[in-house]
């Protein structure tokens, strides 16, 4: 559970990690066979396309580069909509892909397509879901998709990622044989799946905070858009007044809130519930 490691180094170095793995992914197993991710590193491999004649002596993937100026000003959306850390750790996901990408050098592994479509599926997968994992972003049309899915009850980072991607594939529909669709359909059903599991977004969990802090919940509204439950409790032992907030979140969500937490209370008593089942009004969030 990523909320042991504490330390900021600790998650800064699994965010890293996350994007060494996403890249060595990318230019080990799918891009030397000409096939396309989705989201904004399938469309900053579009554009690649068009530019690379422009820059063909730079011995760097240009994909990579291309892949942080168009994050740029979704960096500027972070940074107003989602705060500070948010964008520190986005910055950090986006930037590592970026570099990493642009770094190692897009030589095939292996000389199967299917099996290192497979592979690339799977090392994408778990790399971009350790980002996430690690409180970060990778960047790109995520970052849409986590801050509507804080502004607007039925959205989410699953439907906007789909709604980009369904252009980016129609595009490809209108440049490429099929074949080369195909595969990196395939390769995109594996890397969603592998990111499913490695993230753990479903996962429904259950906050119990006992504190004497006041605004902790309207902390807690206004920069993550959670309803929160409060109750007026008695220490049996002291005697003294607390207040006890109650909140269903998903995993995802979990090291976000501990550090408003306690930034806002660090000597706060918290309960973590994992694998609650939740009904009634509650937004996924997927």
């Amino acid at each position: 559970m990523m909320e042991k490691l504490q330390p900021a180094w600790a998650k800064m170095a699994v965010i890293l990690f996350g994007g060494f793995l996403y890249a060595a992914g990318m230019n080990l197993f799918v891009v030397p066979f000409q096939l396309f991710s989705g989201g904004a590193v399938g469309l900053a491999q579009l554009i690649t396309l068009f530019l690379q004649p422009l820059f063909p002596e730079s011995g760097l993937n240009l994909y990579g580069v291309i892949y942080m100026l168009i994050n740029l000003p979704l960096l500027f959306l972070a940074y107003h909509s989602m705060g500070r850390g948010f964008l520190i750790r986005t910055i950090l996901g986006a930037g590592s892909i970026s570099l990493f990408t642009s770094l190692i050098p897009a030589v095939p592994l292996m000389e199967d397509c299917l099996a290192s479509v497979l592979i690339g599926g799977i090392v994408t997968g778990i790399g971009v879901g350790l980002i996430l994992i690690a409180g970060g972003c990778g960047g790109g049309f995520d970052i849409i998709g986590v801050w509507a899915s804080r502004r607007f009850k039925n959205a989410s980072v699953g439907k906007i990622s789909l709604a980009a991607n369904a252009v980016i594939y129609l595009i490809l529909l209108m440049l490429f044989d099929i074949q080369v669709v195909l595969y990196s359909l395939i390769y995109m059903v594996f890397f969603t799946i592998l990111l499913d599991k490695t993230h753990y977004q479903n996962i429904n969990v259950r906050l119990m905070i006992f504190t004497k802090k006041p605004d902790i919940d309207h902390e807690i509204l206004t920069r993550t858009g959670r309803g929160v439950t409060e109750w007026k409790g008695v220490g049996a032992y002291t005697q003294e007044e607390t207040r006890v907030l109650v909140t269903c979140i998903n995993k995802y969500e979990l090291s976000e809130f501990m550090d408003i937490i306690r930034h806002m209370d660090p000597k706060a008593f918290v309960v973590v519930d994992e694998g609650v089942y939740v009904t009634g009004n509650f937004e996924k969030r997927i």
